[in-house]
């Protein structure tokens, strides 16, 4: 007797992956998900998304007070924006949006993690001593470098990633309410 294989999206899995809620999750790479209801057409969100939004940083030079909240690009549906902070912050969130039309408006969908870049760097900063540290102290250096990077990671998600992902959420409801 043969067994058919059930698919892997069976209506019940689809179900449960539908009704799941879209709270913050942290894996190695942190990711939330968000979705934002605004009373304007896509048009007008974007517009003011793109008012508040530099094409790029200035090298050396802040701009925090001047007038921005994001740096990043907004076309007529959809943005990819970093929040303009004080100081420097290697575990701020790269914000990856689509603006889609409702009968109520506009909603956007957002979804917040690390840009590649940071990912290359965070990998570098911690591959980099594991390495030294196994060419001199042997593999016992690799699973303290291993233990070290995920504390430092557990800790900076909490302090650096969340409070300003969760800021520029805020701050994107703000500018399309």
């Amino acid at each position: 007797m043969s067994r058919r294989a059930r698919p892997l999206h069976s209506s019940a899995i689809a179900h449960l992956a539908l009704a799941r809620p879209k709270a913050s999750r942290m894996f190695l790479v942190p990711y939330r998900k968000t979705e934002i209801s605004s009373p304007h057409s896509p048009a007008v969100v974007t517009e003011r998304l793109r008012q508040r939004t530099s094409a790029r940083q200035p090298w050396f030079r802040s701009l925090v007070g001047r007038g921005f909240d994001f740096t990043g690009s907004v076309s007529a549906s959809e943005f990819r924006l970093m929040p303009v902070i004080r100081g420097q912050n290697t575990y701020q969130p790269w914000l990856v949006g689509r603006v889609c039309p409702s009968p109520d408006g506009s909603t956007i969908r957002v979804i917040e993690t690390f840009h590649p870049v940071q990912i290359g760097i965070l990998v570098a900063f911690f591959t980099i001593p594991a390495v030294l540290g196994m060419r001199s102290s042997g593999i016992k250096a690799l699973f303290v470098a291993l233990l070290v990077f995920l504390l430092f990671h557990c800790v900076m998600y909490f302090i650096g990633f969340l409070p300003e992902a969760r800021r520029a959420e805020e701050r994107i409801r703000e500018l399309t309410a």
